[in-house]
C-alpha cells in the first residue's frame, strides 16, 4: 500500500472521530445560552411574539385563511400584551403599473388593519403604512410577479415606559 492511501485513510479516520466527538459532546446548559439572550436598553421597544406576514393573491387585496388565522394570532398577542403596539406595512410585487401597486399595497395594508381591529385589537395601538413595490422581500426585475413580496409584514412591540417616553 502506498504512503499516500494510509495517510489519506488516517486522515479520514482522524475526520470520523472528530464528527462522532463533536455529535457526542454535551448539549450546552440552556441558562447559560438564555443569560445572553437580547435585552432591548431602556426606553427600546420590545419585540413581542415575532414578525408576521400575511401573503396575497395576484392583484388581490382579499385576505385568506391562513392570513385569518395570522391575525387571530396577533390579536391573541396583543391581547395578553401590556402596552403593546401593532405596525402593519403593505407591500406588492413589481408585475403591472407602480401607481397601481402603491394603492394595491395600501388596500391590502388597510384589510390586514380592519381585520386586526374585528379581531380586538384597539385601532389606536395600530400604525399602518404602505411601500408598494419601492421594499421589496425578493429583489426581480420590472413586471415580475413574485409571491414573497405580495405580502403584508406584522410586528408587535411592547412600548417603552411611559416614564422614559416622558423623558423621566
Amino acid at each position: 500500500m502506498s504512503y499516500f492511501i494510509k495517510i489519506s485513510r488516517f486522515a479520514v479516520a482522524t475526520c470520523a472521530v472528530a464528527l462522532v466527538s463533536a455529535c457526542a459532546a454535551p448539549a450546552k446548559d440552556p441558562q447559560a445560552a438564555s443569560s445572553k439572550a437580547y435585552v432591548p436598553l431602556a426606553g427600546e421597544p420590545e419585540l413581542v411574539g415575532a414578525w408576521y406576514q400575511v401573503y396575497f393573491d395576484s392583484n388581490k387585496a382579499e385576505i385568506d385563511d391562513r392570513g385569518q388565522m395570522i391575525v387571530k394570532k396577533v390579536a391573541y398577542v396583543v391581547a395578553n400584551t401590556t402596552g403593546s403596539r401593532v405596525t402593519v406595512i403593505g407591500k406588492t410585487d413589481r408585475a403591472g403599473d407602480a401607481s397601481a401597486n402603491m394603492v394595491l399595497s395600501q388596500k391590502r395594508a388597510d384589510q390586514v388593519r380592519d381585520a386586526l381591529i374585528v379581531a380586538g385589537v384597539p385601532a389606536a395601538t395600530i400604525d399602518t403604512s404602505w411601500t408598494g413595490e419601492t421594499k421589496q422581500e425578493v429583489s426581480t426585475v420590472n413586471d415580475m410577479a413574485e409571491k414573497r413580496n405580495r405580502v403584508v409584514d406584522i410586528t408587535v412591540v411592547k412600548a417603552p415606559s411611559t416614564a422614559f417616553r416622558q423623558g423621566n
